[in-house]
């Protein structure tokens, strides 16, 4: 099941709005000055089509394991869906290359997957909400489940509550991942960017408030120092957790994360 979609910079802005997202490969004005297009948020493109999966399937998944191989720009038409193979729901979003897979794996959305435990030794970090979040969120995302929207704008969100953790660093990883992406001590200038992400779903019925507070309890290891970390994130509400998820980030130089964008007069 696919579409053809283009996302232009007016809804990215409105989607990083709401998701609090302050990467700078996201503003227009930073990357058009970079004579580069503006990327579409990775979260974007995987809440638009599992809601697409949702009305097609009308079925509870409680796994997703995305893969990221690419970037999507803002103003260039791409295919956008989900192609099933047995009980595999394969994600993709092409621009001649897909986004949500490399060479030797595919992002994929299961049910009847068993939960991954995690353990809660992490540190909480406390992301309040409001409403107008959520209901642009589901707007943008073409969403008509309200409890489908929460749990993937939950999703969304834990990138500025990953961030937050990395600004205002606590423990020890924190603190060196903190040194590496600082761009006024570290020459490299390099930042993060997600190689693999999983997410174990728990609680098909859990739902926000309209306001109020999510808590993620996050706990960064590391895999290879400088280069690669693991952050495991616990997502609470109300005393509910909706997921647990475990995401592969890796330290990439800036030169070319912007050699991966497509320059914006090729857009």
């Amino acid at each position: 099941m696919e579409n053809k979609v283009l996302f232009t910079d007016s809804v990215v802005a409105n989607f990083c709005k709401a998701t609090v997202d302050d990467n700078p490969i996201h503003d227009p004005v930073f990357m058009y000055n970079q004579n580069k297009g503006v990327v579409v948020p990775g979260m974007l493109l995987f809440s638009t089509i599992v809601n697409l999966l949702h009305r097609k399937t009308d079925e509870y998944f409680n796994y997703y394991k995305l893969i990221f191989g690419n970037v999507i720009c803002t103003n260039e038409p791409i295919d956008l869906g989900f192609e099933t193979k047995g009980d595999q729901n394969y994600l993709y979003a092409i621009n001649g290359h897909d986004m949500f897979s490399t060479k030797n794996e595919r992002s994929v959305v299961l049910k009847n997957i068993e939960p991954k435990v995690l353990d809660l030794d992490g540190i909480v970090r406390a992301m309040p909400f409001h409403k107008t979040q959520l209901e642009t969120f589901r707007e943008l995302t073409n969403s008509l489940n309200n409890t489908l929207s929460d749990f993937l704008f939950t999703i969304a969100y834990a990138s500025a509550a990953l961030f937050k953790a990395i600004r205002e660093p606590i423990t020890e990883v924190e603190t060196e991942i903190n040194r590496l992406l600082n761009k006024a001590i570290n020459p490299d200038q390099v930042s993060p960017f997600y190689q693999t992400l999983e997410i174990f779903r728990v609680n098909q019925h859990a739902e926000l408030n309209p306001e109020g507070t999510i808590e993620y309890n996050i706990r960064f290891d590391r895999e290879k120092a400088n280069k690669t970390y693991i952050a495991q994130v616990t997502c609470m509400h109300n005393n509910q957790c909706f997921y647990q998820s475990v995401y592969r980030l890796v330290a990439i130089p800036d030169k070319l994360i912007m050699r991966m964008v497509k320059d914006r007069d090729k857009v």
